[in-house]
């Protein structure tokens, strides 16, 4: 009799038409149609009463707050600790804006935050149903290989690093599987992960879309059945093969990336065999002598290791200019909103000083309160030789490597966006050589802690500090 037991759920998250989206400033009006379904999709598994809850989501961006107070929604709900719940943004950049992200309208932030609660119910309802559902289960894991990503820190003849593609850099293309049966060995869910920026679908193109993790859903699903939940993975660095979509229509670029990741993960998944195993060598018995390895019913007990853990620590900032200078930003920034509106500038270019004046307000805030630092939240979760580490920020792709390689545990897959999302997490090497500069506007999104509204950067030796705390996590569970 199996010890685990397994149950999913899926609910559409839809946004309404007329709300804003997340990620990109210079996408100009709000949604006028979907491109293809939204959806939240959670996972429960439970070994002896301990449950652990994954929720995948093609949302691009929650509040720190919303979301720890979502884990304890989920966690309640079905009855285990805030710990045990995973919450993975997929980070589309084609999904609805939060009311927390840039300040703006009352009409349209009370368009998101109707659409925020409606997604915390959603999620809270689907794992009540994935509770339900629960069977008893096997699981299996597995690595695939996939080129859809691009390095995108590119260099400029005058030395300056900017969004762009680097083709020949190396990246992280591995494509971390998990398969879970019932069993019978009938998927009851596929989870996959990749890391890579998901702006398939680019700021020209107003739907709201899951971006190339649906298509690549769609691809699995259709041919093994079950769920499927993409998890993102340390993208922070990496860009879509081909760039970010400028096509207004970009279906075709979604669907052809997202064919791609989904047929590697079928590929890997269908390799994965949760009921049977290579039994003894066995004679044919013919005339001629032939012998072969038939498969056995797997008989082993399916969960031997589960749990889960987490950390939440604090990434102190560089230090901040003097109060006098934050003001005279502040009254800078606001000036020159103030300016762009008056003259009916163009909407992208109001987004921009809006973000701008946004940032300046909370640098003052910062100084006047002393506020040093920003938490981050470190996660764990085990299931037998299988791991999943998550990291509230959006981490490099070196940084899931260096992780990966030092972790106890066979099979490792480190999330990026995962319990939240606060910043961006560049390793001591990515910083300017000349230290990061509150005043200046960098080219590449990753030193813009301004797009965070982060009063100034972190400490460049913060990634260090996550992964030795990461890395931490996986030693206890080992």
């Amino acid at each position: 009799m199996s010890t685990l037991c397994a149950g999913v759920a899926r609910r559409i998250i839809n946004p309404p038409l007329g709300v804003k989206t997340f990620g990109f400033s210079s996408r100009e009006g709000t949604v006028q149609a979907i491109e293809s379904d939204l959806s939240a999709t959670v996972l429960v598994l439970n070994h002896e009463g301990e449950k652990i809850a994954i929720v995948a989501t093609d949302t691009g961006w929650l509040a720190y707050e919303t979301i720890n107070d979502l884990r304890e929604r989920v966690a309640q709900t079905i009855g285990t600790a805030a710990s045990h719940v995973l919450i993975n943004l997929s980070h589309t950049h084609s999904s609805a804006s939060m009311p927390e992200w840039v300040p703006d309208d009352p009409e349209q932030l009370s368009i998101q935050a109707g659409y925020r609660d409606l997604l915390c119910n959603w999620i809270e309802d689907a794992a009540r149903e994935a509770d339900a559902n629960e069977r008893p289960a096997r699981i299996g894991s597995g690595w695939g290989d996939c080129g859809i990503g691009v390095y995108r820190r590119e260099m400029g003849s005058d030395g300056i690093v900017f969004l762009g593609e680097v083709p020949d850099h190396p990246i992280d293309t591995s494509v971390g599987v998990i398969r879970v049966d019932d069993l019978d060995g009938i998927p009851i869910a596929t989870l996959f992960s990749y890391g890579c920026h998901t702006v398939v679908v680019g700021p020209r193109s107003f739907v709201a879309s899951p971006d190339f993790p649906g298509a690549a859903r769609d691809v699995i699903e259709s041919s093994l059945g079950g769920a499927a939940l993409f998890l993102q993975a340390c993208g922070g660095n990496v860009m879509p093969a081909g760039g970010m979509g400028y096509e207004v229509d970009c279906t075709d670029a979604k669907r052809r990336i997202g064919s791609i990741l989904g047929g590697e993960v079928v590929k890997v998944a269908s390799g994965i065999r949760t009921h049977v195993k290579r039994g003894s060598r066995t004679s044919l018995g013919s005339l001629s002598n032939i012998s072969l390895w038939p498969w056995v019913p797997e008989d082993g007990d399916a969960c031997g290791a589960f749990g889960a853990v987490e950390e939440v620590i604090s990434l102190r900032y560089i230090d901040m200019p003097p109060l006098d200078e934050a003001r005279s930003n502040q009254d800078k920034h606001h000036a020159a909103l103030r300016e762009a509106r008056d003259r009916a500038a163009r909407e992208s270019e109001i987004n921009v000083k809006t973000r701008f004046a946004d940032w300046s307000d909370q640098l003052v805030e910062a100084i006047e309160n002393d506020r040093k630092s920003i938490d981050v939240t470190i996660q764990a979760l085990r299931i037998n030789d299988i791991a999943l580490t998550g990291i509230s920020a959006e981490s490099f792709f070196e940084t899931g490597l260096e992780v990966k390689a030092r972790s106890p545990i066979a099979h490792t897959q480190v999330l990026g966006y995962s319990n939240g999302c606060v910043c961006y997490l560049p390793r001591s090497v990515d910083y300017p050589p000349d230290g990061w500069d509150w005043q200046e506007r960098y080219g590449v999104p990753d030193m813009l802690f301004q797009a965070y509204s982060l009063p100034v950067a972190i400490r460049p030796e913060s990634e260090q500090l996550v992964v030795e705390r990461a890395v931490a996590l996986l030693q206890s569970l080992s």
